[in-house]
C-alpha cells in the first residue's frame, strides 16, 4: 500500500520550508550562511526519502485518539532535537536554520525556515512513533528501515561536512545510535530478533 496523500503532504512541507529559506536568503551557501537549504543533506533526505517512508507507513496506521501520544511525543522530541542540533556556540555553523547564533539559545536564533523544520520534524517523529507501535508487514518494515538508514547519515553528517569538511565525533555516535534504533525496531516488528 502507498499513500499518495502522505507523500504529497511530506514533499509539500519540505517545499514550504525551502521556499521560506529562499525568501530569507538562505537557499544556497553565501557570505551569510555556510550551508544553505539546497546544500543541507538532511533537507534532501526530508524531500526524497522521508516522503517515501511516510507513504509506505501511513496506510497501516489506524486513526484514533491514540495518535495524541505520538503527536505530543513528536513535538517534544522535535524541540529536544533542535536544541541538540543547534549546539549553542560550540560549532557555530551558520546554516539556513541558524544563519547566526547571537544568543546561543536555539529557539531565539532559529530562522523562520528553521521553525518550519521544527514543525516538520514533530510530525515526522509522530509518524515514526506510530509506525513503531503499529503492526506492519515485514517487507514494508525492511524497506522503511533501509530508507531511514540512508536518511540518517545524510541528515546528520553531511551538513557539518558541507560547512567544515570535518566529521564530528558526536555526529558519528548520533548516527550510529539512530541506525541501531532503526534496526532494533525492525527486528522487534518482524519478530526476527538479533
Amino acid at each position: 500500500m502507498w499513500s499518495g496523500a502522505a507523500w504529497t503532504v511530506s514533499v509539500a512541507a519540505v517545499a514550504v520550508s525551502g521556499a521560506v529559506a529562499a525568501l530569507e536568503g538562505h537557499w544556497r551557501r553565501s557570505e551569510r550562511v555556510q550551508v544553505g537549504f539546497a546544500g543541507h543533506g538532511g533537507m534532501w533526505g526530508d524531500a526524497l526519502l522521508l516522503p517515501a517512508v511516510n507513504a509506505l507507513v501511513v496506510p497501516w496506521i489506524p486513526a484514533g485518539a491514540w495518535l495524541a501520544w505520538p503527536l505530543g511525543a513528536g513535538a517534544v522530541a522535535s524541540l529536544v532535537l533542535h536544541a541538540w542540533w543547534h549546539g549553542g556556540y560550540a560549532r557555530g555553523i551558520r546554516e539556513h536554520m541558524w544563519p547566526s547564533r547571537p544568543t546561543g539559545r536555539w529557539h531565539a536564533d532559529l530562522s523562520w525556515a528553521g521553525w518550519c523544520h521544527v514543525v516538520y520534524v514533530a510530525f515526522e517523529v509522530a509518524v515514526l512513533l506510530a509506525y513503531a507501535a503499529t503492526p506492519i508487514p515485514p517487507r514494508v518494515v525492511v524497506i522503511v528501515s533501509l530508507l531511514l538508514t540512508a536518511h540518517v547519515p545524510i541528515g546528520v553528517i553531511v551538513p557539518a561536512w558541507s560547512a567544515t569538511r570535518r566529521v564530528f565525533r558526536e555526529d558519528l555516535w548520533q548516527t550510529g545510535l539512530a541506525i541501531a534504533a532503526i534496526w532494533a525496531v525492525a527486528a522487534i516488528k518482524t519478530g526476527s530478533g538479533f
